[in-house]
């Protein structure tokens, strides 16, 4: 089991390896704007999954789990957490769901240009000793998406990690018309 300083730095090596590395290989013969384009995407995920793992720390030992964050990168590329006050009472599922419309209407806008939405949800891996997953969903205006399983438990107030999971995933937020009007 892995404390989350040691979690950040297997999902960096993990994400060069499945999301950036392939497409830096297909586009050696790319111009040097591509490749400019696929290390800022990189640099914005690093940052904001960092951030995320900051933010999630100290809930996650408190209460078992968190309820669905999201952290983003503006269009000035700064990032930042969002957490809808709202959504802390709802039940996960309406949580997540009201989360995502709520990037969609930011992107529609056009205020940020990546996601991460962070989230607890039971292991569907029935075989694991670890009861939770740490879901973490990452999306790119530019089209690089992805998501992370993490398997957790918490004892004697530390949270510990299993091993992670990334599997490419269907776009959530950046599957809209950027030019429609944002949803009000």
């Amino acid at each position: 089991m892995k404390n989350a300083k040691h979690l950040v730095k297997e999902f960096l090596a993990v994400f060069m390896i499945f999301a950036i590395i392939p497409s830096l290989v297909a586009a050696q013969d790319a111009d040097q704007s591509d490749k400019e384009v696929k290390q800022m995407i990189q640099k914005q995920f690093e940052r904001m999954y960092e951030k995320g793992i900051e933010n999630l720390s100290e809930r996650i030992v408190l209460t078992g789990g968190v309820k669905p964050f999201a952290v983003v990168s503006d269009t000035g590329d700064n990032v930042k957490a969002i957490r809808i006050r709202q959504a802390e009472e709802m039940p996960p599922e309406m949580a997540l769901a009201v989360l995502r419309r709520s990037l969609i209407a930011l992107v529609k806008k056009g205020k940020i240009g990546a996601t991460a939405i962070f989230y607890t949800a039971d292991n569907p891996n029935k075989e694991s000793n670890a009861e939770k997953v740490l879901v973490v969903e990452i999306e790119h205006i530019f089209g690089p998406t992805l998501a992370q399983l993490v398997p957790f438990t918490i004892k004697d107030g530390k949270a510990t990690y299993g091993e992670q999971v990334v599997v490419d995933m269907e776009k959530q937020i950046f599957n809209i018309k950027v030019d429609e009007e944002a949803a009000e």
